[in-house]
Formats: C-alpha cells, sequence, structure tokens
C-alpha cells in the first residue's frame, strides 16, 4: 500500500482507489463494509449479532490504516483470502514508496504477523528493507532452480510477472534491526490467481529446492506487473541473484 494512504480519509478516495485497496467489492471485510458504506452516506452502520463489535472510531472520517487496524474483521481471515486484510496490506510496509500487497506465504503459522493490540491509539508498523542475497548455497545454484520453478509455474497455469531472492530486514518497536531468512519472491500477475493456488503450488517449490539441498528457505507471493508499472518502484537497484522478468 502507498504509504500516502495511511492518512487519508476514506471519503476522499474514488471508487475505484476503494476497489483497489480492497474496501470495496466482492469479499470485502463485513466491518470494513459497514464502514465504508457508512462514511459513503449509505447510512449509520448497523448492529450484526454474527460479526465482533467494531473498535470506537473517531468522530472525524476515519483513515484507511485507522479502519484495518481498529476493525476486528479486518484483522481476521475472513474466507476466501489466507491472510487477514491488514496483513495483506502491511506486510511490506517500507520497502518501497508503494509497496505490493501480500498473497500468500509459507511461513504464516511459524512467524505470526503483529497485530496491533485491541484499543491501541499509538503503533508503529513494522518497517522493512528489502537486500539482495550473496554467497549462500542458494546463489550456486540459483540458476539451475530458477528456471524449474519457472516451469512448475507455467505447469500450473500461473502467470508469474517476477521470480526473485530477497531478504527482508525488519525493525519493530524501535528496537534493533533484525535480518530474516532467504526468500523466493515470486510476483503474479494482478486478477489471475488466488491465495489458494498459491499456496498449492508452494510445496512442489520446496521440492526442488530441497532436491539441491537449500533449506531454510520461505517462499512469499504477491500481486504485481512489470507491464503496468507498478513493480518499478521494487527494484530501483539490482537485488542481488538472477532476476526473471515476464516476457
Amino acid at each position: 500500500m502507498d504509504p500516502t494512504y495511511l492518512n487519508k480519509k476514506i471519503v476522499d478516495l474514488t471508487d475505484a482507489e476503494l476497489i483497489a485497496l480492497r474496501f470495496m467489492g466482492d469479499n470485502v471485510a463485513p466491518g470494513v463494509k459497514r464502514i465504508v458504506d457508512a462514511e459513503a452516506g449509505q447510512g449509520a452502520p448497523q448492529d450484526d449479532a454474527t460479526q465482533p463489535p467494531d473498535s470506537p472510531i473517531s468522530p472525524t472520517s476515519p483513515t484507511l490504516f485507522s479502519v484495518l487496524s481498529s476493525n476486528s474483521d479486518a484483522c481476521t481471515v475472513v474466507a476466501p483470502d489466507l491472510i487477514s486484510e491488514y496483513e495483506m496490506n502491511f506486510y511490506y510496509h517500507g520497502i518501497s514508496g508503494n509497496p505490493p500487497k501480500l498473497l500468500w506465504r509459507s511461513n504464516l503459522e511459524s512467524d505470526p504477523f503483529p497485530i496491533p493490540p485491541a484499543g491501541t491509539n499509538f503503533y508503529k508498523i513494522p518497517q522493512k528493507t528489502a537486500h539482495g542475497v550473496f554467497n549462500t548455497p542458494l546463489n550456486d545454484v540459483w540458476d539451475t532452480l530458477a528456471p524449474e520453478i519457472i516451469a512448475l509455474m507455467k505447469a500450473r497455469g500461473l502467470k508469474y510477472s517476477a521470480l526473485k531472492t530477497a531478504r527482508f530486514s525488519v525493525v519493530e518497536d524501535d528496537k534493533e534491526e533484525t535480518l530474516g531468512p532467504i526468500v523466493i519472491w515470486i510476483a503474479v500477475r494482478p486478477n489471475t490467481t488466488n491465495a489458494g493456488a498459491v499456496r498449492d503450488a508452494t510445496p512442489d517449490i520446496f521440492d526442488i529446492l530441497t532436491a539441491a539441498q537449500i533449506t531454510g528457505v520461505v517462499v512469499e507471493w504477491y500481486e504485481g506487473s512489470m507491464r503496468d508499472g507498478s513493480m518499478q518502484s521494487l527494484y530501483p537497484v539490482e537485488l542481488g541473484g538472477v532476476r526473471h522478468l515476464e516476457e
């Protein structure tokens, strides 16, 4: 999500922006939809006994961050998604001026993304920085493994935009910067697949890595396209490794 959206008011956004941010359209979290509808003048939010109560909202128009961080629906997984709206929008916070949305990652259970505690008025989203991968066993075999992963994605009908290796450092709660594991970082073309499909393809990628004796790696998927320019800001410099882009 573009950081400029963090403090934008919902009433100032166009329908196209709300749809792109998944605040309007199909599969929007119910609590988020109630707030957006109310801001659009479609009536005040109604109590819904099937949904957890929303956190108190400022009398001024809420921002996108305040909606996602304070609404219980947005902080939990709502089918058919496999991750929450909050994590989807803020997982890559900091890596560029317009970071992509996370689609799925293989370490969801072992490394949960921090969610703001209920009732918190001040919260810093973890800040990430992308780094290259150098001098590891993966570097020695990447030229061989990358084409195998691409062939696997094509066989499964996944339309990839980019295949990279990366590592991400994270600064959280003003603590020291920590460096995460090696990531097989895959972009798929927007609106061509879903979280379930990329999740199901991930074990086959691990089979390719394991056969080459590569372990301790995470696979992350996101949506992006070089053709529409949405990924240009992610690659201001070469991150290291071989970059495989859509033709």
